[in-house]
């Protein structure tokens, strides 16, 4: 039997424009391929691998069998492949983004333990972005809300003190699925783009041909859409509140000027802000982190 190529996974964390690194990757696809390369992107994902990294109650054999089915349909020949899901350490749903007291992917483990499980036998390199919890939840939040039920921002984020989501623990988690996880992030992102694409590719130098993909990004929620949104809902929670949502990004959206939704005290977000600093520290100085800073490039 043909050996497995080896694979980068690149496994979120969401709202740290992972969607932007997914379509710059994807653009490349063509490109890539010519170098032995190949990219399977979330939609591919979710339509033909998800049965292998989330097996439920299939056996290891089964899983082993569709994932390597999947890899030598979707990238015939590759020496080395790409995967993207921001959804494989959890998704924004509450109870799978948010663990008691704030803990971040609460299930990481044996999901990416999982995920790596259908790829035996290769050698995979697992890869994630972070970002300052303080916006990491309200965009996260945001981002739920296009998906998912009503849920004020305080019950989204109950229970969830400012100085506990902390990306070292979840780190330190993942690091008893894997040993090496490479980090960078959401604010270095435009500086480190080359060095993540070099990084998931294997390729020394290719990230610096590579154009970053032109998107529109989604806008946050300005203070007075969310105050207009928790009005209409705090008034009537049987609402569509999706429907309320579009009207209140319409009516002052973040890009005609109307200032970020801030739902955090001044104290809040100092105290966010400091752990966020100590966690940085404390990755780019811990074993087992490949940590890409704009410092290396």
């Amino acid at each position: 039997m043909a050996r497995l190529p080896s694979i980068a996974l690149l496994a979120g964390a969401h709202k740290t424009a992972s969607t932007h690194l997914q379509a710059t990757i994807l653009a490349a696809r063509e490109r890539l391929a010519a170098e032995g390369v190949g990219v399977i992107g979330p939609q591919e994902v979710r339509a033909h691998l998800r049965p292998a990294i989330l097996p439920d109650n299939r056996s290891p054999a089964e899983v082993m069998a569709l994932a390597r089915a999947t890899l030598d349909h979707l990238c015939p020949g590759a020496r080395h492949v790409v995967i993207m899901e921001e959804n494989i350490l959890g998704n924004t749903g509450r109870n799978m983004l948010l663990g008691k007291g704030g803990l971040i992917y609460p299930f990481a483990t044996r999901r990416l333990r999982d995920a790596l499980a259908a790829f035996a036998g290769a050698e995979v390199r697992v890869g994630m972005a972070i970002r300052n919890p303080a916006r990491f939840l309200v965009s996260c939040w945001s981002e739920q809300l296009a998906f998912g039920p009503w849920q004020p921002f305080r019950s989204f984020v109950a229970g969830t003190p400012p100085d506990m989501p902390r990306w070292r623990w979840l780190a330190n988690r993942m690091q008893k699925a894997t040993d090496t996880v490479t980090i960078w992030t959401y604010e270095d992102y435009p500086a480190v783009l080359p060095q993540i694409i070099d990084w998931a590719t294997g390729l020394r130098g290719f990230g610096a041909t590579v154009t970053p993909y032109e998107m529109q990004l989604r806008p946050g929620l300005s203070q007075r859409a969310a105050d207009f949104l928790h009005a209409k809902m705090l008034a009537d929670p049987n609402r569509d509140h999706k429907l309320v949502l579009r009207r209140a990004r319409k009516a002052a959206p973040v890009e005609g000027g109307y200032p970020k939704f801030q739902p955090w005290s001044a104290e809040e977000q100092a105290r966010f802000d400091d752990i966020y600093a100590d966690d940085l520290l404390d990755l780019a100085t811990a074993e087992r982190i490949n940590w890409l800073t704009p410092a290396l490039a």
